[in-house]
């Protein structure tokens, strides 16, 4: 399902691109806010998350502790 963006202007929705939807078909409308912080979008992000999938990914991993392994030295670069 492709995800767009839109405008509302005049009491109409002004889609950011054109789509090839069906007739018919229902959309959700989750309004964002004028800021730009990250919490606004990440707020925005998340309900693009299907349903249970976290839950999925944690039944999934199930009781065994999560480990990270060893990442090595940390690269010094030159400065710009």
């Amino acid at each position: 399902m492709d995800v767009i963006t839109a405008t509302f202007r005049n009491g109409h929705l002004e889609l950011s691109e054109p789509v090839n939807w069906p007739d018919g078909m229902q959309v959700r409308v989750v309004p964002l806010t004028n800021d730009s912080n990250d919490s606004a979008d990440s707020s925005a992000m998340m309900h693009q998350w299907p349903v249970g999938f976290l839950n999925q990914i944690r039944d999934l991993w199930g009781d065994a502790p999560f480990e990270r392994p060893p990442q090595g030295e940390f690269e010094q670069r030159e400065e710009w």
